[in-house]
């Protein structure tokens, strides 16, 4: 591995910083940067970035969450404030070549709106170290799961769900990167929208997983369950990718992509069904002047995650390509 080190070009990721104010990244023009996560089942988190380099990927996302080590039936990751400091100057020696570094901070088993104070600080506490790591291994970004509130929150829950991100928020300024919100929750275009604009922070926005919309109110109540391989369901499926993206506009900061089941609508697949119309995806990226990059988020048996991933980057490539 280390010969291969040697010959990548140091690129300037920045550092870790603590200092005060916010300089936002460098903008990323279309054709935007296509990267992958490490999320490789049963590798090591070394072996996981060396993947992804070698097929190509001018950038990365990497999980401040799991162990480093290959174990089987688990990608890779890692706690920060357990990471001896030689494991920490191996991973960041791995990520300098990348032109982008982006994180997913941990997401399960959390409850950081929890009554209890002992279970919210410890879950503040958990998202703050890997915020952390964010800033340590000089990523750009970290992609955050919005935390399900309980039926009939009232607002205000609401205004405490908006502080909490906000606190996040400027952390993060601090810490020189953003924090984009996944789709998935609030369960509605409406109420997704809702809550990053109302937390109105220039170091929060979003990220447009294009296989969590399944649940939103507005497609399910489009869309009956028998109808969901037929050509209206799959439009109505990209349709509301589509709005999300633009009633955000500059606000979607990040771009999690692959391919989804017809039958089942279970996401992470690799890119094999044509089910997003990746072509519209882009014209509309496009029009909003979207900055940020194309992160693959495909899931699958480790053996098989570096095939599918090269599949991947051509088809979009080619599409990315291609006469507009």
């Amino acid at each position: 591995m280390a010969a291969v080190l040697t010959r990548r070009s140091i690129l300037g990721l920045a550092p870790f910083a603590a200092a005060a104010g916010f300089s936002p990244p460098p903008a990323v023009k279309a054709p935007w940067l296509l990267g992958a996560n490490t999320a490789i089942d049963g590798f090591g988190l070394i072996e996981a970035i060396q993947t992804v380099w070698d097929l190509g990927f001018p950038a990365i996302e990497i999980h401040p969450m799991g162990v480093p080590d290959p174990t089987e039936g688990k990608f890779p990751g890692f706690l920060f404030d357990k990471l001896e400091a030689r494991r920490r100057s191996e991973i960041r020696k791995a990520l300098k070549g990348f032109r982008c570094v982006t994180t997913h901070l941990p997401y399960a088993g959390l409850d950081y709106m929890s009554a209890s104070q002992q279970r919210r600080d410890s879950s503040i506490r958990t998202i703050e170290v890997a915020m952390e790591a964010t800033a340590f291994f000089g990523a750009k970004l970290a992609v955050l799961h919005p935390q399900p509130l309980p039926d009939g929150a009232d607002q205000q829950i609401w205004a405490k769900y908006l502080r909490r991100f906000r606190e996040w928020g400027d952390r993060a300024r601090k810490l020189r990167f953003r924090i984009a919100l996944e789709t998935g929750y609030p369960r509605s275009i409406r109420d997704y929208v809702r809550l990053v604009q109302e937390i109105d922070h220039e170091a929060v926005g979003a990220t447009v997983d294009v296989g969590h919309q399944k649940l939103y109110a507005e497609l399910a109540a489009r869309v009956k369950p028998e109808q969901r391989s037929s050509a209206e369901g799959i439009l109505a499926y990209n349709d509301t990718t589509i709005e999300i993206i633009r009633k955000l506009g500059k606000k979607v900061f990040h771009l999690h992509v692959h391919d989804i089941d017809p039958q089942t609508w279970e996401e992470h697949k690799p890119l094999v069904h044509n089910f997003v119309d990746y072509p519209r995806l882009f014209n509309t990226l496009r029009q909003i002047g979207y900055e940020g990059v194309l992160m693959f988020e495909i899931g699958g048996p480790g053996s098989e995650l570096p095939g599918y991933l090269r599949d991947g980057k051509r088809k979009l490539s080619e599409i990315l390509r291609a006469p507009q």
